[in-house]
């Protein structure tokens, strides 16, 4: 009976923790062109690209999956460079939840010339009245291969 108590437990724990993972699509020029699976609270990890890759990009679309999209509500995603600062903000896309739409052209001029985007999302609640703070969530970091 223990063993049976000790096994359900575990796959209560192993289920749980499966829940708490976001992945992200990376999208470029309409075609799949990785993913990101982040545990909850990572703040390390990403896609790295061959040079051809990010070459003849025109448009870069990112779709989140997971705890970071659940919820009321109003998401963005932040695009850092260097130094910490973003460079560009887009708001999800309407009618699509969990995706944006990346065209600026200097995120993609970053991308061509090999230098690391780090994405975040922040979610701010939908309920003006709610006294829950605006969170940031890391999504991942696109750099090139050398």
């Amino acid at each position: 009976m223990k063993q049976k108590t000790i096994l359900i437990l575990l796959l209560a724990f192993v289920s749980l923790g499966s829940f708490a993972q976001t992945t992200v699509d990376i999208f470029i020029n309409g075609i799949k062109a990785g993913q990101i699976v982040l545990k909850a609270n990572q703040t390390t990890g990403g896609v790295s690209y061959k040079k051809s890759v990010y070459k003849d990009i025109d448009r870069l679309v990112i779709e989140i999956h997971g705890k970071s999209v659940d919820g009321g509500y109003f998401r963005k995603v932040e695009v850092m460079g260097e130094d910490e600062k973003p460079m560009f903000v887009a708001a999800e896309t309407n009618g699509a939840v969990g995706q944006f739409v990346l065209t600026d052209k200097a995120v993609i001029k970053r991308l061509k010339k090999g230098k690391p985007i780090t994405l975040y999302v922040e979610k701010t609640p939908a309920n003006t009245k709610s006294t829950e703070a605006v969170k940031k969530v890391y999504l991942g970091t696109l750099t090139r291969q050398k």
